[in-house]
């Protein structure tokens, strides 16, 4: 027997009011904090696209080179502080005969089979528009920025419409010079001290600052240079690039190759571009064109000068004949 008509509107009210009060999770913001590493990616807009771009893009090369991720941490491959797997140590101090100890050891495994593995990639924020933070978990994410940006140099396959640039950070500091220069010197070890090489620095910023560019850039050669006095300045086609970007009071450091041949890792633009060629080329080619474009110079200049003297003639010759000046030059120009 179906309830009455009042009954039934009563019920109807209950229910969509429940539907209304229905709490829904809130996930709390993340910001970006020094120590961190990641992936800076930038947009001209949308920044909710492009940080769906940045995941999608990350996670497929990353599967390719690291294999899948795991979402959750297993008790044997959970690892304490001193880097002893937690299963081990559960084991070993499970023999003692204290049983506050095996509560304690049997605490410390259930809360390693609860905790969940850290996200390979995780966006935070900023604090300035159009410009998104993805964190990482990887000890070095440059190797895989390489691998994307050289895939699509290569496929010429356009990966992102909202996302434009895709930059490895390796370093996050407060904006200060001494935590700028000391965070430099951390990780120009690993990629100076090596055999001689051609290097620039890029330095850009979203706030105004006290620190002074210059300065700034001057130490940071030194640095360089310190660890290997043969390395060489070169804006046009470095091999090396130390790449700084202030953000609102943080600064991301990293040391990428071929800045510049791969178009500033722009990602649209490098789908666009009909070839990306290598350095060495590109000196030996612009030796040849130097030199070329030096004989051109010359043939020009001599060009003008014979122009000009004929010119000149002209005007001389015109002017003879008992015309003015503007007449003259009029003459010496149809001529």
């Amino acid at each position: 027997m179906a309830p009455p008509p009042a009954k039934r509107r009563k019920v109807q009210i209950e229910y969509r009011d429940n539907k209304r009060k229905k709490s829904y999770k809130t996930h709390k913001k993340q910001f970006l904090e020094s120590g961190q590493r990641g992936f800076l990616a930038t947009c001209n807009s949308n920044e909710w696209d492009c940080v769906k771009e940045c995941y999608n893009i990350l996670n497929q090369y990353a599967d390719v080179l690291y294999g899948a991720d795991e979402g959750e941490i297993k008790p044997d491959c959970k690892q304490d502080d001193k880097g002893h797997d937690s299963k081990a140590v559960i084991e070993e101090e499970g023999s003692t005969d204290d049983g506050n100890d095996i509560a304690d050891d049997l605490q410390k495994q259930i809360k390693a089979t609860k905790e969940k593995v850290k996200r390979r990639f995780q966006v935070v924020e900023t604090g300035v528009s159009n410009c998104v933070f993805i964190k990482t978990v990887l000890e070095n994410p440059v190797p895989l920025a390489i691998h994307i940006i050289e895939d699509i140099a290569k496929t010429k396959k356009q990966a992102s419409r909202y996302l434009t640039r895709l930059i490895p950070i390796q370093a996050v500091c407060s904006v200060t010079k001494e935590s700028i220069v000391k965070a430099a010197a951390r990780i120009c070890d690993k990629y100076f001290q090596t055999e001689p090489t051609t290097f620039s620095i890029v330095y850009n910023k979203s706030y105004k600052h006290n620190i002074d560019r210059e300065n700034l850039i001057k130490e940071l050669a030194t640095l360089i240079h310190a660890k290997n006095a043969d390395h060489k300045v070169d804006l046009k086609h470095p091999k090396k690039t130390f790449f700084i970007q202030l953000l609102k009071n943080l600064c991301c450091l990293s040391i990428v190759d071929n800045y510049v041949r791969y178009k500033k890792y722009n990602l649209i633009e490098l789908a666009r571009a009909e070839e990306c060629p290598d350095n060495t080329d590109t000196e030996a080619k612009d030796g040849k064109e130097g030199a070329n474009n030096d004989e051109e110079i010359k043939v020009k200049n001599v060009e003008k000068v014979g122009e000009t003297i004929v010119y000149k003639e002209k005007k001389r010759l015109a002017e003879t004949e008992g015309t003015n000046a503007k007449k003259a030059i009029k003459i010496a120009e149809d001529s």
